[in-house]
């Protein structure tokens, strides 16, 4: 719709410039020059052809037409990239700073798991480093199932919305009038 306005601005603002006269004029040193005013009193402006008709034929409204649908229709496939790649930002970006963090902390139990002394007292500190690493893992792995079921739903939403547009943008051309000569 945006750019059926913008073709029309367009073309509204260039009807003068089709409308113009142009003058053709002998320069100083006798080469030919074009003018939109006369050069002299009494010369009369060119008369200029157009090969195109005035009126677009049905094949060119269908090709345009055509055009824009096609735009459309890309438009929408880019929209659902730049949604699933947002989502993924908003989803997947607090999960991977917590991997990080869980990450940090893993690697201070595992030193601190290195240093653990070889007796009783130390292989039960030893086992409760292992169960916290083991906890820790869990959870990060808990959080990248429950990130995978939202990024799926999203994908799925995303999708959705561009079936959507892609409907409405069928049915809109479908609708559209033809031009005949």
């Amino acid at each position: 719709m945006k750019r059926n306005l913008l073709v029309a601005a367009l073309l509204s603002g260039c009807a003068p410039l089709a409308a113009a006269q142009v003058y053709k004029c002998k320069g100083a040193s006798g080469e030919t020059v074009y003018s939109q005013n006369p050069c002299a009193v009494g010369i009369e402006p060119m008369k200029l052809r157009s090969n195109r008709s005035s009126a677009e034929t049905a094949g060119e409204a269908a090709n345009r037409a055509a055009v824009y649908q096609n735009t459309e229709l890309a438009d929408a496939g880019i929209e659902e990239r730049h949604c699933v790649q947002g989502e993924r930002s908003r989803i997947y970006g607090p999960l991977d700073s917590r991997g990080q963090q869980v990450g940090r902390q893993v690697a201070e139990l595992n030193r601190q798991l290195t240093a653990t002394n070889a007796n009783l007292a130390g292989a039960t500190q030893d086992s409760g480093i292992r169960a916290q690493i083991a906890s820790l893992q869990q959870y990060l792995s808990a959080e990248r199932v429950a990130a995978d079921t939202q990024m799926s739903s999203a994908r799925e939403q995303c999708a959705s919305t561009r079936r959507e547009r892609e409907r409405s943008v069928r049915e809109t051309f479908s609708n559209a009038p033809e031009t005949t000569r």
